[in-house]
């Protein structure tokens, strides 16, 4: 079986609140790094195990990559994946024969972190767990779940294991008092 997690990325900055000049640059917000901190915290509490993160190309994507790997010492385990970038996981159509699939299939891992965007992840979750990319899935910024499935590409549903939004991992990630 193969365990993947898709994480929306963190908040980011508006258009035209930073230096900015394309969606593409847009980095995380002030309180976007900062929930993100608190957020991977909650993760690293999960015990994933993750063999491997991969990440939309754009900054917002790979700083939140960034922050879970070094909760996670996974620093020098985060790789780009072209086809988590907007509207890149299903350019050449629905199925396991979909751009994002096959591009996964293409790595050696059991357990995958997935950072990418809206409606993309929403899709992408939807088709490993129906085959079609209609299920309503609602990603918060920061939220992330976990499906399982037999093979990449997927050939049959998936399970969804579990799915929890940023305030949940922030409560998790809080430290105990005593």
């Amino acid at each position: 079986m193969i365990e993947l997690y898709l994480m929306r990325h963190g908040i980011a900055v508006e258009p035209g609140e930073s230096d900015a000049t394309t969606d593409a640059e847009r980095q995380l917000s002030h309180t976007g790094r900062s929930r993100m901190e608190h957020e991977a915290r909650g993760i690293s509490m999960l015990d994933l195990r993750l063999d491997l993160i991969l990440t939309s190309p754009l900054i917002r994507c790979r700083e939140t990559a960034e922050i879970v790997a070094h909760q996670l010492d996974l620093k020098k385990r985060i790789k780009i994946l072209d086809t988590l970038a907007p509207g890149r996981a299903f350019a050449n159509g629905d199925g396991p024969n979909a751009e994002i699939f096959i591009d996964l299939g293409a790595w050696q891992f059991e357990r995958a972190l997935l950072v990418g965007h809206m409606p993309d992840l929403a899709e992408i979750a939807s088709s490993l767990l129906s085959g079609n990319r209609h299920l309503n899935l609602d990603f918060r910024r920061g939220s992330i779940c976990a499906i399982e499935v037999a093979s990449l590409p997927p050939r049959g549903p998936g399970l969804l294991r579990w799915m929890m939004a940023p305030r949940q991992l922030r409560m998790i990630g809080r430290p105990r008092s005593r």
